[in-house]
């Protein structure tokens, strides 16, 4: 049984087809890559199953109930969370208050108006922070920061109502070694319970961490398999790897 799946999935932007009849499946508890030269249409792919945009054909499902119409909140209290390419926060708070939004996103407002309501939302929050090891920066405007603190805290705020999916709109670009082995870290602890689909083109880290590993070329699914498969495949050598290499 996959808990995502995707069936001739397709976008168009005016006469440019973005994604043509994408068959994507993504098993439960598993880190599955996308990769692919720029212009593949990943970001399209991860923005359709965020429910960012809608797609023009084909559909989308998520353990085993058709989502395709359904907006990004609608997602979200379903199980899908989301990380972007460029980290957004809320800007002026300070990782307790984006914490406490986080938390309280999908409670009744009845459940957290009041003091006592409040007082749990708080507390959620703070183990939140805490289960994150962002305890120390409770305080500190999110704005400010560190890029790798960032990129931590914006999981930490999509994972606040235990989505069993999670969206990462590349996760290493710009981090440190240090911070890209501690997110690595993070993601395959992740991984036990919960599916990752991931866009990256850091290829070693992809080869490292995926379980499973799509390649889309021109909108298409060019090729899939495990890390070692992929690797090992001649159409995805010529049209990606070995331009990756060659930036190496």
């Amino acid at each position: 049984m996959y808990l995502l799946e995707t069936r001739a999935l397709s976008q168009r932007f005016g006469s440019f087809h973005a994604l043509r009849n994408v068959a994507l499946q993504v098993r439960p508890a598993s880190v599955h890559a996308l990769i692919g030269p720029n212009g593949a249409g990943k970001s399209t792919l991860l923005n359709l199953l965020a429910g960012a945009t809608r797609p023009v054909g084909g559909s989308i499902w998520l353990d085993g109930r058709d989502i395709t119409a359904l907006p990004v909140h609608r997602r979200a209290r379903l199980g899908i969370g989301r990380s972007y390419q460029v980290v957004r926060l809320f800007e002026g708070l300070t990782c307790l208050q984006a914490a406490e939004l986080a938390v309280q996103r999908d409670l009744p407002w009845r459940e957290w108006v009041l003091p006592a309501g409040r007082r749990r939302v708080r507390e959620q929050a703070h183990a939140l922070l805490q289960q994150w090891r962002l305890g120390s920066w409770a305080e500190v405007e999110t704005s400010s920061l560190a890029h790798g603190i960032q990129k931590r805290l914006e999981i930490a705020l999509a994972l606040a109502n235990e989505s069993r999916l999670l969206l990462l709109d590349e996760p290493m670009a710009g981090l440190t070694t240090q911070e890209r082995a501690e997110l690595a870290d993070v993601i395959r602890e992740l991984a036990r319970d919960k599916a990752i689909v991931f866009v990256e083109h850091d290829i070693d880290m992809v080869m490292a961490l995926a379980d499973r590993v799509t390649v889309l070329h021109n909108g298409e699914i060019l090729a899939e398999g495990t890390p070692q498969e992929v690797r090992a495949h001649a159409a995805v050598r010529a049209a990606y790897l070995h331009k990756e290499a060659a930036h190496a």
